[in-house]
């Protein structure tokens, strides 16, 4: 009976210990895990169809939603914006008081700023070919906020879609244009962290 107690005692002072480690784990974020503030983006160009904000939506999604990063909500960052004074209507990327400024207000690491200012697509056709290509020039601003340091750079990204004897859209040019210039970006964002 005696035995009994004592290994009673002993087994629900594991399961409290384990139980405390594993609530400390979950309110601890994940080791080498950075917060990343994604401004929303500024579209310059003409083109405004739906699917280009799902596409950018997306790649960002598949780039910084893993252990490595967590993405504050949108919410968080445009409250930022606000109290910065940031006015996205005119069409320029914040500049670098205010992306300190999301990087304080929402305890972010990184902060990404992203501007299409070149989405051009033209349509190519001979006699048994169509063929449309697209180019795409992306703008970004990217703070380090632990260094307080602005990098601004530029990627492009080219797609053309042919089809013998019928007709070629316009949507997966485009959308192979902004992921190829937005994998290129991700590399350049990657070599400053």
């Amino acid at each position: 009976m005696r035995r009994l107690a004592i290994i009673t005692v002993l087994c629900l002072f594991v399961v409290s210990i384990a139980g405390g480690v594993s609530a400390e784990e979950a309110v601890k974020p994940q080791e080498g895990s950075y917060k990343v503030a994604i401004v929303p983006y500024i579209n310059s160009t003409e083109e405004t169809k739906g699917y280009i904000q799902e596409v950018i939506d997306s790649k960002y999604t598949e780039q910084y939603s893993n252990k490595d990063f967590q993405m504050i909500p949108l919410v968080d960052i445009q409250k930022a914006l606000n109290s910065a004074g940031y006015d996205a209507s005119n069409l320029e990327l914040p500049d670098k008081d205010t992306l300190t400024t999301v990087a304080k207000e929402t305890n972010a690491d990184y902060v990404i700023a992203m501007e299409i200012s070149q989405l051009i697509t033209t349509r190519h056709m001979s006699f048994f070919q169509s063929k449309v290509v697209t180019k795409a020039k992306l703008r970004y601003k990217f703070l380090n906020a632990g260094q307080e340091k602005v990098t601004t750079f530029q990627v492009t990204g080219v797609s053309e879609n042919k089809t013998v004897f019928g007709d070629v859209g316009y949507k997966d040019p485009i959308t192979k244009a902004l992921n190829q210039a937005m994998d290129d970006a991700n590399v350049k964002i990657m070599n400053s962290i």
